[in-house]
């Protein structure tokens, strides 16, 4: 492994998330979320305090999801400095 150090400033966020959020399939057309889907959602909700982005992004997985399966572990970690 390589070690990697990156510079934070005041309110940098970072999102680390397993490819079960990105493969999950749903939707209006029963498609996968993919990495630009989960991109848009985070995109709408990162002005908001991190609590509520838990919440409001928890609700759209939730109803992206639908009553389709759940495919495979799904971790999301957002981090504010």
């Amino acid at each position: 492994f390589t070690c990697h150090e990156f510079p934070w400033n005041p309110g940098d966020q970072a999102y680390l998330f397993s490819d079960g959020v990105t493969d999950q399939f749903g939707g209006p057309a029963g498609k996968k979320l993919k990495r630009s889907g989960l991109i848009r959602a985070i995109d709408e909700i990162r002005s908001l305090p991190m609590a509520e982005q838990r919440r409001l992004f928890k609700q759209f997985f939730q109803t992206w999801k639908g009553t389709l399966p759940q495919l495979d572990d799904v971790m999301m970690i957002g981090i504010r400095t």
